[in-house]
């Protein structure tokens, strides 16, 4: 015997939550790998400050049509370019070490939202 009833269709906001994870495991690997940069350079020593200084979150985690994405590297410091490709890579390194944890990240922000009913 078939019963009937209705059916409850949450995808809008199983797609809102995911967009949202997304979002908050983006700015946490973003956030990670800015620290990690700042506090690994073996192949040059601060000086100034300015260097490390130039290395920030450039843009949080937003929606862009199908994608959500976000970034982060040096602002305004030209110099670190050199630094980076001539006397050690310390914006690619900080990649290589917190990138791998990004599907971990959303994982974390989206059983941390709240459960959709």
């Amino acid at each position: 015997m078939v019963k009937s009833g209705l059916v409850s269709w949450n995808g809008d906001r199983l797609k809102a939550k995911a967009i949202e994870a997304a979002k908050r495991g983006i700015n946490k690997t973003l956030a990670t790998a800015v620290i990690h940069a700042k506090q690994n350079h073996p192949g040059w020593r601060n000086v100034t400050g300015l260097a490390e200084g130039s290395i920030d979150v450039t843009q949080f985690a937003e929606q862009q049509g199908k994608r959500v994405i976000g970034q982060w590297g040096s602002r305004n410091v030209a110099y670190m370019l050199s630094l980076e490709f001539l006397r050690g890579a310390a914006l690619r390194n900080a990649a290589d070490v917190t990138y791998p944890q990004l599907p971990q990240n959303i994982q974390e922000a989206y059983d941390a939202l709240p459960e959709i009913r």
